[in-house]
This record gives structure tokens, sequence and C-alpha cells, in this order.
């Protein structure tokens, strides 16, 4: 059996872009969204078949990348939690720290604009004098935002960790086993995902099996009422020639016709 599939940088790039565009997909549709359920619905579904086209890329359906972007957004914004932790109880372990991507960035970007805070972590790309301030995520309760900074150059990774910046959290973070345990459950609801989709593809499967079957059993019991009707049919005929009087039968019965 051949492993599974990797999500490819590209399928990443795609869905940012169209999340970007479509902002209320990110949260869902609030009460006094002018957007329906149905609307919703057909944007999920462009997105995967977009997503689903990329080659060399994972397969999923609409749930499952559904399920992929709050995991995602939910992994971006604890490890930018990571970086306040590190902050504010460990400075001097910031070397080890990985700043966050182009990418992870952007996640931490899109959900700004909906609630919440995130940490403040700084994101170097391109030269640029500019620093652009976001509102905050509330998924990790902490009153930081992401700044972008633009260079011609890329920097090293020391860059980052000497631009972080924090501010003291208004309230405290929630605790390791609630992050933990919420990892655990989207685990669960993926493999449940995967076992019920291969039931179904067996299902499936043996389904197309029963009807092939059947047809054949139909095509049998029809050409063996074929060839029952062909022996009775012989049979009649057989039946027929052997109660034919002979030509001796009609002259012994002449006979006796004369001798009376």
């Amino acid at each position: 059996m051949a492993p599974p599939k990797k999500i490819v940088k590209r399928q990443q790039e795609i869905m940012i872009d169209f999340l970007e565009q479509n902002i209320e997909m990110a949260k869902g549709i609030p009460v006094s969204s002018p957007v329906t359920h149905e609307a919703m619905k057909e944007k999920w579904i462009k997105l995967t078949r977009k997503l689903n086209a990329v080659d060399g890329g994972d397969k999923k359906a609409v749930q499952g990348w559904k399920r992929y972007w709050f995991t995602w957004r939910h992994r971006c914004s604890k490890k930018a939690e990571n970086v306040h932790k590190i902050k504010t109880m460990s400075p001097g372990d910031l070397h080890r720290f990985l700043p966050l991507d182009e990418l992870e960035v952007r996640v931490l970007q899109l959900h700004q604009k909906q609630k919440g805070s995130i940490p403040k972590v700084e994101y170097i790309k391109q030269d640029s004098e500019s620093d652009i301030e976001h509102e905050q995520d509330e998924e990790t309760h902490f009153p930081v935002k992401v700044q972008i900074k633009e260079i011609k150059t890329m920097r090293p990774t020391t860059d980052f960790n000497s631009k972080i910046n924090s501010i003291e959290p208004s309230t405290p973070p929630p605790p390791q086993w609630a992050l933990d345990l919420e990892d655990r459950r989207i685990a669960a609801e993926e493999r449940m995902a995967d076992a019920l989709e291969t039931i179904a593809n067996t299902m499936r499967t043996q389904e197309e099996r029963r009807s092939m079957l059947d047809e054949r059993i139909a095509d049998a019991l029809t050409a063996i009422a074929g060839t029952l009707q062909e022996i009775n049919s012989s049979s009649q005929h057989r039946n027929s020639m052997n109660h034919m009087p002979t030509q001796s039968d009609q002259e012994n019965a002449m006979k006796d016709v004369i001798f009376l």
C-alpha cells in the first residue's frame, strides 16, 4: 500500500490566497452575516477542487480540508504562543526558537481580522520602512501583534529572535494539558474520518461486485431457460413422430376392412 501523500506548500498558498479573499470562511458564518450556509458550502467546494488539482499534493474531501485549516490555524497560534512564553519566561532560550515562516504569519494575520489576540511576532520579508499593525486573535488569549518588515535580502534567523516584541498578558494562557487534549481530539477526528472513508469505499466496491454478480446470474438463468425450451421442443417433436401410423399399419388396416 502506497504511503499517504503530504500537503505541499503550493496547496497551503492556494488555501491562504482563497481565504484572504473570503475571510468569512476562516471562522464560519456569524449570525448577522449576509452570507448563507449554501453560499459558504459552494465556496468550500470550489476551494477543495483547487486544492485537489495540485499535482503531487494530498487529496481531501471538503470536511477534510476544513479540519486541516482549523488544525493549521491552531498550530500557528500555539507556535506564536511559545514565542511569548520564551520571551517572558526564558529570554536566554530565544536562540532555540524557530521563527514563523511567511505562510504562518499570513495565517495569524488572517485571523486577527476576525477575533482575539495572537503573540506579537516579527517576520522579515523585504526592505520597507513601514510596520503593519493588526488586530488581535483571541484564540491564544495574548494581547500582542504581528509585524512585517520588508528587506531586499533575507537576514539570519537571529534577526527574528532579536526583534520579537511582547506585552504582558491580560489573561493567563491556557494550560498545556488543554492544548495537548485539543491536539489529540483533532487527530482522533481525522483518524475517524479516514476510517469512515475507507469503510465507504469498501462498501461501494462490494456493491459494484454484487451488481456484477447479479447480472451474471441473470444471464445464466436466461441461458438455462433457453436451453430448457429447446429440449422441450425437441421432446415434443419426437413424441409426435412416434405416434404417427407407419405404412404397414395402414395396409393391415385396409386388409381388415376388405375382409369384413
